[in-house]
């Protein structure tokens, strides 16, 4: 993946620096705790040092540098094992003298072998949209289903949050890759999104969440001001769509470019989540639908029970439970 924005390369760069100066500041801090505790454990860190740079210029001299490598590394593991046992013994972490990255994954390189990590993908979200719009406050630790005082909608919310659980533990090795939470606004909709949300950013995957009006209103400030590209929508692993139908009806782009979106990434195998008080089907009050609103193209692609998990979500309405 390679990302076009020179806001984002200046983001990035700021924030491989900064990471690189936290790390060899802590580093340092902690060498000058331990070192000055314990001198047996400096006298092994330098040797340990001495033999990787004397290694380092025997290989290039060496006919063997291969064997040459294998001895040092074979002294240093030796020598690590045993500074490790007395940092045990004094009560730390055998890790706590080594580099503590912000990333493990690409140790704060930003890339993943010839793949950008993931932190760097979500810096490149954040910067294009300011933040991953999750509010961490909702989450599932903070998820309360004592504020369903109806016991049919407590059980209902029990099993949609379940659900809901299962899917962000399990992603993005689920069976169906997008979610709709749909049903009448207060009852918890937006707030199941984040628990999500929230889950699968914690485990290291990028997430975006945009509310449905403001998505298609920085799609149309984007064809004023550099029609050529667009938004990317498709860049997170995990998009997360709230409020779909308070956004403005606009003719050939507001269906067009939602349709766009979702057709891209289900068949990137892109995991999209929905919340929208619109009805899926049709009654005899003549509610709107999701296929009234958008037409049946997007509403095959949203409503198709191969890829998406519909779910009614009529339970209490908490705000009112709130009150």
């Amino acid at each position: 993946m390679r990302i076009r924005s020179a806001a984002f390369i200046t983001a990035l760069n700021n924030e491989l620096a900064d990471r690189k100066r936290r790390i060899s500041k802590l580093k340092k801090e902690r060498e000058a705790e331990i070192y000055g505790k314990f001198p047996r454990i400096r006298e092994l860190d330098e040797s340990i040092r001495s033999i990787a740079f004397d290694m380092g210029k025997k290989a290039i001299e060496s006919e063997d540098p291969s064997g040459i490598r294998a001895l040092a590394e074979s002294v240093i593991a030796e020598k690590k094992l045993v500074r490790d046992c007395l940092l045990r013994e004094a009560g730390y972490t055998a890790d706590y003298l080594d580099p503590q990255y912000f990333c493990e994954d690409c140790h704060d390189t930003g890339r993943i072998g010839a793949e950008l990590c993931h932190c760097v993908v979500q810096l490149a979200v954040n910067t294009a949209f300011n933040d991953s719009g999750i509010n961490a406050s909702q989450n599932f630790s903070n998820f309360d289903l004592d504020l369903q005082k109806n016991k049919n909608s407590r059980k209902a919310m029990q099993l949609i949050y379940d659900y809901a659980l299962r899917y962000a533990n399990s992603f993005p090795n689920n069976e169906r890759h997008d979610i709709v939470f749909f049903g009448p606004t207060g009852v918890g909709k937006t707030y199941l999104l984040n628990c999500i949300g929230g889950r699968v950013l914690s485990r290291g995957y990028s997430v975006l969440k945009i509310n449905a009006h403001r998505l298609i209103q920085l799609t149309l400030d984007n064809l004023r001001t550099s029609p050529e590209e667009r938004p990317d929508f498709i860049m997170p692993d995990l998009l997360i769509i709230d409020d779909l139908g308070t956004e403005p009806m606009i003719p050939n782009i507001t269906v067009e470019t939602l349709l766009s979106i979702l057709s891209e990434r289900q068949d990137l195998g892109k995991s999209t989540l929905f919340a929208t008080n619109l009805e899926v089907l049709p009654d005899a009050n003549g509610t709107e639908t999701i296929q009234s609103t958008y037409g049946e193209r997007f509403a095959s692609r949203l409503m198709a029970p191969k890829n998406v998990f519909l779910r009614a979500v009529r339970t209490d309405n908490l705000r009112l439970c709130e009150e």
